[in-house]
């Protein structure tokens, strides 16, 4: 059972980088124009989160206008192409003309209270930003992404001109955005470095999980996230699972070797594996690319410890064929089964079809059902992410909302944003350390499902992400800053902190209440 203290710690992380922020919706309707790139049928965390905001924000009686790419779920369409690093998603080519004759009249005024801006991309709203902000409107920039991950996976072996290439993404783009920008949220603290030093303020946001949608299974009975929201219905003290009880004294664990006791907890997986019908369901979902490390998992099918697990890989991506070759290197031709790109998905969350009984590796291709996909995750035993590239790791949270424990490398966001599950992560490139945090996680059976759905309704529901954002951008309509809603101040020190790894210094001398 949890004591007090461990309470006070639980509620500690599950603040999720961002200080306690306002649970009072906004007391007037605002006017929020969101413009972004992101949005479904397009599959992404971020477009899953920006749905949701949307939602949010209208069903609590906002007025909100979307601006997005063609095919997306929006008011108004902006001239684009498909993006030539990821031809699922679309970027924005030319500045939206409806936006610009709105600034431009002055007999109208522009019916908007605040906008928010998506990044990236979004690059042609760098020559828009400054009209909105002329006629009074105040701007949100919103980033996403970790850009020097990216320039040091794929210009390792050019490092001149990855940086003559972030220089110009710096200069002419990101620099001029975040210029007239009231505040920039980041989903975790692990942002770019010139986040922190040229934005003004940064906020740290909630993630905006619809965990109605992601959901266990209906016989596990699990709470929903009005239980967590209910002051005065507090949720039944939960029992900590062996996998997390050397973990729960600390905060941000240090990087823990395998054990004597943990390993022997893998052989008796490994044993119970063998004489039972099936082993582990690993499930990966996510974009396939070199940057997602999805190598080190199909690998890890070689360890002796996972000879029974089968790895499910919902997603496509530039590096899909690759994958597939590995994987018939590492666990032969014909137990590496792959849905047809042409013939698009085939779900296998509910079981398996005929030809896919011997499979340990299956590619189920492009999900773009919400639906589908939280099936795969509810049907699975264990998530599992070696990525170091997220900003946040949207897909870990929707797994945890669905009951499944999830096993992710102890690096970038996931040491920070999910640091209450720190026992379920593993050191990088570390084989040995992520086969025993699965084999934990997998004996601790339904009670980690329980922690997970916790975790999950607890932390990263959309209702608190809704209204964390109503209230930075009231902030930023009425011009007032309170560092207690989760933002601080950005600049050389902030920076400077990010680089040292504590980028939640905070700047501003000793008045925290207003900058």
């Amino acid at each position: 059972m949890l004591s007090a203290n461990e309470a006070r710690r639980e509620d500690e992380v599950f603040d999720l980088d961002g200080g306690s922020g306002s649970t009072a919706s906004h007391a007037e309707p605002m006017r929020i124009l969101m413009v972004t790139e992101y949005l479904p049928p397009f599959v992404s965390g971020i477009a899953n989160r920006c749905k949701n905001l949307v939602k949010g924000y209208r069903d609590h009686g906002h007025t909100v206008t979307v601006y997005g790419p063609p095919g997306s779920d929006c008011d108004h369409t902006v001239t684009s192409i498909v993006n030539p690093f990821y031809d699922q998603q679309r970027m924005f080519i030319l500045p939206p003309l409806m936006l610009i004759l709105q600034c431009l009249n002055p007999f109208e005024e522009v019916p908007f209270d605040v906008a928010h801006i998506v990044t990236p991309l979004a690059f042609p709203l760098v020559f828009v930003v400054p009209f909105l902000r002329m006629r009074g409107v105040r701007i949100y920039v919103s980033y996403h992404v970790y850009l020097e991950f990216y320039k040091q996976k794929y210009f390792k072996d050019n490092q001149l001109l990855g940086d003559f290439l972030e220089g110009l993404f710096i200069l002419f783009y990101f620099i001029p955005l975040v210029f007239f920008a009231d505040a920039v949220g980041v989903p975790s603290k692990t942002a770019d470095y010139c986040v922190f030093k040229y934005s003004k303020r940064i906020h740290y946001m909630r993630s905006g999980l619809n965990t109605d949608v992601f959901k266990p299974k209906p016989e596990h009975h699990f709470p929903t996230e009005d239980d967590y929201l209910d002051p005065t219905q507090p949720p039944a003290p939960l029992a900590i699972p062996e996998s997390l009880k050397p973990f729960m004294g600390t905060i941000a664990h240090p990087a823990t070797p395998l054990t004597s006791r943990q390993t022997r907890l893998v052989h008796q997986l490994h044993a119970a594996n063998t004489l039972a019908s099936r082993g582990p369901v690993l499930l990966y979902v996510g974009r396939l690319a070199v940057e997602k490390n999805c190598e080190f998992l199909v690998r890890a099918l070689s360890h002796a410890c996972l000879a029974t697990a089968r790895l499910v890989l919902v997603g496509d991506g530039p590096a899909r064929a690759g994958l597939e070759a590995l994987a018939r290197e590492m666990v032969g031709a014909s137990r590496v089964w792959s849905a047809s790109r042409e013939g698009g998905h085939v779900d296998v969350s509910a079981g398996l079809a005929p030809g896919m009984e011997g499979a340990r590796v299956l590619f189920a291709g492009m999900v773009h059902n919400e639906a589908t996909v939280s099936g795969y995750y509810a049907a699975a035993d264990v998530f599992v992410s070696a990525s170091a590239s997220e900003t946040f790791g949207f897909t870990v949270a929707e797994a945890m909302a669905c009951g499944t424990p999830s096993v992710m490398v102890r690096s970038g966001a996931f040491r920070s944003v999910y640091r209450v599950i720190d026992g379920w992560m593993f050191e990088e490139g570390d084989v040995e350390d992520y086969v025993g945090r699965v084999g934990r996680v997998v004996l601790d059976g339904i009670l980690a499902k329980r922690v997970a759905r916790r975790v999950a309704v607890n932390g990263f529901g959309v209702i608190g992400a809704v209204r964390d954002l109503l209230a930075i951008y009231e902030m930023c309509v009425k011009g007032e800053w309170w560092e207690e809603s989760g933002v601080k101040k950005g600049g050389s020190e902030a920076a400077k902190a990010s680089r040292a790894g504590r980028p939640n210094v905070q700047a501003g001398g000793e008045d925290k209440k207003r900058d």
